[in-house]
């Protein structure tokens, strides 16, 4: 099995709020609520449906009930909804949350359409939040190729198959993780324009009686791939969820305030909760209390 080494993952910085505590106030629980249904996937916290915002009473940016890079997307109506999350600029088909083990099973949403879909970027997370898990395998596309008759067998040849945008004449090529050595044997970097390394799910490759690659790239990438999300570590958050509490973020990404049931905002956690409450007995400084609206 082999495992993606430029999947594009940038870093950013966890930046923790630093500002004076503010009166206890209640929140509005249809804010954030417990859980919702969005086709046949349960969402529930850390993730939160992408309009279930409130705003921060201490400068009206909006916060979130959840993790800020797992925000959903409920597409369509009725039985036809879909939830989206999005990594980077491209948006994925979530097909299952594994609240056990924290993990999801997720495809490029551009993949799901026809049987010769578009591939056309690779992957963007923060590793803050998200990781591949071991089922991790890829697939290695290359765009805009000058004709190479010895690997002519992993040329694309996919009827209405169309190369990304900005990729240039040419032929396309895709080679899995445990061909990847021929690829680059033939230095076939150095004849192509683009190049885009997708991550699949290991099982979808193993079905060799069945997938057919080049031919049947689109069958492997419509089975997606998992990604788990990490359980925060960060105090006070961690205290937060100890008591069975949500926590809120900020757009960027810094820690607000614990979210209880009842309407209720703990400082620092739901086992010192209430509708109000006095400076004095605050117990941590760095909590910015909510004003939900």
């Amino acid at each position: 099995m082999g495992y993606p080494t430029c999947l594009l993952v940038p870093l950013f910085l966890f930046v923790h709020a630093s500002a004076s505590l503010l009166p206890l106030t209640t929140y509005n629980e249809s804010t954030c609520s417990e859980s919702f249904n969005c086709g046949s996937v349960d969402i529930k916290y850390p993730f939160y449906l992408s309009n279930a915002t409130g705003r921060n009473q201490e400068d009206y940016t909006t916060y979130s009930c959840g993790y800020t890079d797992l925000k959903i997307f409920c597409h369509g109506d009725g039985d036809t909804k879909t939830p989206i999350l999005r990594l980077g600029e491209a948006n994925y088909t979530i097909q299952n949350i594994f609240y056990d083990n924290r993990s999801m099973t997720l495809v490029d949403t551009d993949a799901l359409s026809g049987k010769c879909p578009l591939v056309r970027h690779n992957v963007t997370m923060d590793p803050e939040w998200l990781n591949y898990t071991d089922s991790l395998d890829s697939l290695k596309f290359f765009f805009g190729c000058a004709p190479r008759p010895d690997v002519e067998d992993h040329q694309i040849d996919c009827k209405g198959f169309s190369p990304p945008a900005g990729s240039g004449n040419g032929v396309s090529f895709v080679f899995t993780s445990e061909e990847d050595k021929l690829s680059r044997e033939n230095l076939l970097a150095e004849h192509c324009n683009k190049i885009v390394l997708v991550p699949v799910h290991e099982d979808g490759l193993m079905r060799s009686g069945s997938v057919r690659l080049p031919l049947d790239y689109g069958a492997v990438v419509k089975e997606g791939f998992e990604l788990a999300w990490k359980q925060s570590t960060q105090q006070p958050c961690h205290a937060c969820e100890q008591s069975s509490g949500r926590c809120a973020y900020g757009e960027s990404k810094e820690y607000l305030g614990c979210v209880c049931s009842g309407g209720k905002i703990g400082v620092p956690d739901c086992y010192n909760s209430g509708n109000s409450r006095t400076g004095s007995t605050a117990s941590a400084s760095n909590v910015i209390m909510l004003d939900l609206i």
